[in-house]
């Protein structure tokens, strides 16, 4: 695993788990809990995603090749598919 993916475990867990606490101090009494804990999770981790990409956004590498002069080539006197 790559630094980031643990860096976006880690920070998953802490949202995830303040999003939990968040639920449970609702002063509602709901009949199945895990139908409020997983959409709230899911919004949790997609936000976290965002985020992870705001704080820590990397810049992209550029690799650059330089191109070496050609030697022309005769255009083949064959003719057909694999010539």
């Amino acid at each position: 695993m790559n630094p980031a993916s643990i860096r976006r475990f880690v920070f998953t867990l802490i949202t995830g788990y303040l999003a939990i606490f968040g639920v449970q101090q609702l002063p509602y009494e709901f009949e199945n809990q895990w139908l409020v804990l997983i959409p709230v999770l899911i919004v949790v981790y997609i936000i976290t995603v965002w985020l992870d990409g705001v704080f820590f956004k990397s810049d992209p590498v550029e690799i650059s090749v330089k191109s070496s002069k050609r030697t022309e080539q005769k255009p083949s006197s064959k003719k057909g598919f694999g010539a």
